[in-house]
């Protein structure tokens, strides 16, 4: 899931979030998608395997439930951020968020 949104536009998600998750639910009940269902999808022709880079947030972590407190982390996959209100929604969880690092000009 490549999606960064904001609270704004936060239902169009929300959709596509439920529909993913009815498919997983019928699927992981031995439900194969039907001949008719898979006839009304688009054909992807020629495919192979890609990778797509997504956004994440990288920092030092603090009372995470697994890691501790570590130096350099990088999250899973962003979902929703709010800087203002200092929080962010990964796909696995929510973070606080402390103080933002800004790059020094020309060092990237």
């Amino acid at each position: 899931m490549a999606t960064m949104t904001t609270l704004h536009n936060i239902s169009p998600l929300c959709r596509e979030l439920e529909k993913l998750t009815c498919d997983l639910r019928s699927l992981s009940q031995d439900s194969q998608p039907s001949e008719q269902d898979l006839q009304a999808c688009p054909v992807l022709d020629r495919w192979s395997f890609g990778f797509l880079p997504a956004p994440c947030l990288v920092g030092a972590i603090s009372h995470h439930p697994l890691l501790g407190a570590h130096p350099h982390i990088h999250t899973s996959e962003l979902v929703l951020i709010d800087p203002q209100k200092r929080w962010a929604r990964t796909w696995s969880q929510f973070y606080r968020l402390g103080k933002q690092l800004v790059p020094e000009i020309g060092s990237v």
